[in-house]
């Protein structure tokens, strides 16, 4: 079988033979009586198999290519998640802002610290809600208090600022509104200066802060049973809702941000998060058995104003 699709070459013409040839196709191009039409069946068929020459080609183009010199197919573009549920609840009610003042403020402050962003959110029950705050202390006191992060527990954690890594005095705070048998709960972490003065890269797109962001909440609303023994268990586990939260700066393109659960490899549904003023706030839940030592994690994505999707790497 010949896969030649070039014709070998053929010497031209002479002005004699170019006659001869031009009035053989006119003569019988000519229609006479008696003459059957199916004589315009070859022509039509050579037709055809150009056509079919030329259809392979475009076929064989389209597959995908190892040259390195072709751009790739661009992959479906990714649009935000329709009517996913919203973790904002707005500005921070009136009645709720004296005790961010409160659980921003270390115990060896004299004067109340000033609150830079804050935000309300959705809590990890439908009866709760949370208040995040950053705060700074302009006037510059002792080193905060040490103690480790506790979950499920009020705390005051953070690295100790006895080197100039911690002079600005910066810290989240985050407080949860009283729900069912549980009290409100708050923690706070100090925020070293150069993550504070830091800004996420258009590679980055958000750059998270060090925030404890994890609760937990058992179905009957009493404290898990990890708690109650004092000393954690590894093998106890108790059904409940599992959350986890991270606050972030964001790039001024970014106008929107999703986040996902991930656990045991499966993924939740997509939730909005908060985009206000240079600050972005994500966060998940998911209801199961979970122990002391679980943590859930997040997938996140963001987008901008137009809907088009914003790199993100964390």
């Amino acid at each position: 079988m010949n896969t030649q699709l070039n014709p070998p070459p053929v010497p031209p013409l002479s002005p004699s033979q170019r006659s001869r040839l031009r009035n053989r196709v006119m003569d019988q191009a000519t229609p006479t009586a008696g003459r059957s039409a199916l004589r315009w069946a070859a022509p039509v068929i050579a037709i055809g198999g150009v056509a079919a020459v030329v259809a392979g080609t475009l076929v064989v183009t389209n597959n995908p290519t190892t040259d390195p010199g072709v751009a790739d197919t661009p992959a479906p573009s990714v649009s935000p998640a329709a009517g996913a549920p919203k973790v904002d609840r707005g500005a921070v009610p009136a009645p709720l802002v004296p005790q961010l003042f409160k659980e921003c403020q270390w115990p060896n402050e004299t004067e109340p610290p000033k609150l830079l962003w804050t935000r309300h959110v959705r809590g990890i029950t439908s009866n709760s809600t949370r208040a995040l705050a950053v705060a700074i202390q302009p006037k510059k006191v002792g080193p905060p208090p040490t103690a480790g992060p506790t979950r499920g527990k009020p705390t005051r954690g953070g690295p100790s600022s006895t080197t100039t890594a911690f002079n600005l005095g910066v810290r989240l705070c985050v407080t949860r509104t009283p729900s069912g048998k549980r009290g409100p709960l708050g923690s706070i972490i100090v925020v070293a200066d150069k993550l504070w003065t830091s800004r996420p890269t258009a590679a980055q797109g958000l750059l998270a802060f060090p925030t404890i962001g994890s609760d937990f909440v058992t179905k009957s609303g009493a404290l898990p049973s990890w708690t109650r023994k004092g000393i954690p268990d590894p093998k106890a586990k108790d059904s409940g809702t599992l959350q986890t939260w991270t606050l972030y700066r964001a790039r001024p393109e970014i106008a929107r941000v999703e986040a996902r659960s991930v656990w045991n490899g499966k993924f939740g549904e997509w939730t909005e998060g908060v985009v206000d003023n240079g600050f972005a706030y994500t966060e998940v839940q998911v209801d199961g058995m979970f122990g002391h030592s679980d943590q859930l994690k997040q997938e996140v994505r963001a987008f901008d104003a137009d809907g088009k999707p914003v790199p993100v790497q964390l």
